[in-house]
């Protein structure tokens, strides 16, 4: 070959960026993150953030309104909201969900809503569709008030909106109801879920509605820790689900919209 091709070939070799592969970028589950070469300003963006894989659609589209939502200008109460979480007792309506799998193991929230499914973020499913999934309604230390177990491949999924639905959920007796129409800015919300380091009893945290985007997603003003993935996110005043939580920079939370055409487009 003549010398200014290895020449040429070197300078290329030099410039290429060096993209991680997925061997590399470690996958995450349940809400809990492993390290991974992720650049320092998407791991400053998450390093509170429920667990997003890397390389997929959505994760580029969840990247994105992280972005903004730490760039995002906002006014005197962005981010000033109290958001101290205090232990609860359980209700039976929700439950941590629970997975494990060889080198793999996590945890995040789910809730039964009055369609008859339980409902949590479709990125809390193990990658293995065998894989079990325990589902622990009313959990409080170890004690709870129903155990289900299903595979992972029992759900059904809109990853494009992070929501999974297990139609033939098991029935604790209690339920939670949606809402019929979009929040505001402004409005007061409450988010209950198995968040760390307490995550083997129920914790409340209050937030407000932030942005409603046209892309059926809704940001709040607050962080929230790992585990609380799938999380019900209910107003403050009326207790109707608003939507569940889907991923989580250090002052912003983004939530999946749920409505009753979302469940029924899954279970229908």
């Amino acid at each position: 070959m003549p010398r200014d091709h290895w020449q040429t070939r070197a300078r290329t070799l030099r410039l290429a960026p060096r993209i991680p592969t997925r061997k590399a970028a470690r996958s995450c589950h349940g809400g809990h993150i492993i390290r991974s070469r992720i650049p320092r300003v998407s791991s400053t963006l998450v390093r509170h953030a429920l667990c997003i894989p890397l390389f997929r659609p959505r994760s580029l589209f969840v990247c994105w309104l992280l972005l903004l939502m730490a760039t995002s200008p906002g006014d005197s109460r962005a981010g000033s909201s109290d958001t101290r979480s205090e232990i609860i007792s359980a209700d039976p309506a929700i439950g941590r969900l629970n997975h494990a799998g060889f080198r793999t193991r996590g945890h995040c929230t789910g809730f039964a809503v009055n369609t008859g499914a339980l409902v949590t973020a479709a990125h809390c499913l193990p990658d293995i569709p065998d894989d079990t999934v325990h589902v622990l309604l009313g959990y409080e230390q170890g004690a709870l008030q129903h155990h289900h177990k299903t595979p992972a491949s029992a759900f059904r999924t809109l990853p494009e909106q992070d929501i999974a639905a297990l139609c033939t959920a098991p029935q604790s007796g209690s339920s939670m109801t949606l809402a019929q129409e979009p929040p505001t800015p402004g409005t007061r919300v409450t988010i209950r879920g198995y968040g760390a380091p307490k995550v083997h009893v129920l914790q409340r945290t209050h937030c407000s509605v932030q942005t409603v985007s046209r892309s059926a997603f809704v940001i709040l003003d607050c962080g929230l820790p790992s585990g609380a993935s799938g999380a019900p996110v209910t107003m403050a005043e009326t207790g109707d689900v608003i939507g569940l939580v889907s991923a989580s920079a250090s002052t912003r939370t983004l939530v999946s919209r749920l409505t009753p055409g979302i469940i029924d487009r899954l279970c229908g």
